[in-house]
């Protein structure tokens, strides 16, 4: 049973369920059963059929070849399928209205390019795994170098976007480390105009 709670949590981890698993981490040790069987639970729910209009919705969004590529995946994994729509896309509510109020965010829809691209080949990887799973002895050699090719283009995406993270934290610690800097110049000057402002008087120190 030790050993079946293992590789369901993994699989759980595997297939991004991330609002299930903290749940679970309430239950004690003692519990391993109850445990056991919410996960279990859980891990069926992922690949339970939304609603038509949900799933249309989503598929509206994409390119006619991913659309195609989806239908591939239904046909050989229907849990596959519906875990992808429902997990991989966002489906709510965002803040992309003209001037930034709450929008209703589904599939594809203001995604830009770089995000479709990475979808795309997101997408292409799930679809060759399933493949290679079903394929036979002479298949798997050809399918092989078309997974590792877009793995490979997958994780240069995903370095990009971790360098430029890396990037945008380097100025922000520099912009931090020039305004203590100046702050620590500035100390007796910063502290009586808190002073002023604490006793009221900070409205002299306008502009207007």
């Amino acid at each position: 049973m030790k050993r079946k709670m293992i590789l369901l949590v993994i699989a759980l981890l595997l297939c991004g369920s991330r609002q299930i698993l903290p749940q679970a981490a309430t239950y004690s040790s003692g519990n391993a059963e109850s445990l056991y069987k919410e996960l279990a639970q859980a891990y069926t729910l992922q690949g339970k059929e939304m609603s038509k209009q949900e799933e249309e919705k989503i598929l509206k969004t994409m390119s006619t070849e991913m659309k195609a590529k989806f239908e591939e995946i239904k046909k050989l994994d229907k849990n596959k399928y519906y875990q992808l729509l429902r997990y991989g896309f966002p489906y709510g509510t965002g803040n992309f209205g003209p001037a930034g109020e709450p929008a209703e965010v589904y599939g594809m829809l203001y995604a830009n390019d770089g995000t479709k691209k990475e979808k795309e080949l997101e997408i292409d990887v799930e679809l060759l795994a399933l493949k290679l799973k079903n394929a036979d002895g002479s298949s798997v050699q050809k399918i092989k170098p078309e997974l590792a090719e877009k793995l490979s283009e997958l994780f240069d995406i995903k370095e990009a976007q971790k360098q430029k993270e890396v990037q945008r934290l380097e100025k922000r610690l520099q912009e931090l480390k020039e305004s203590l800097q100046v702050r620590k110049q500035k100390k007796d000057e910063i502290v009586q105009r808190r002073i002023q402002e604490l006793l009221g008087d900070s409205k002299y120190l306008k502009w207007d």
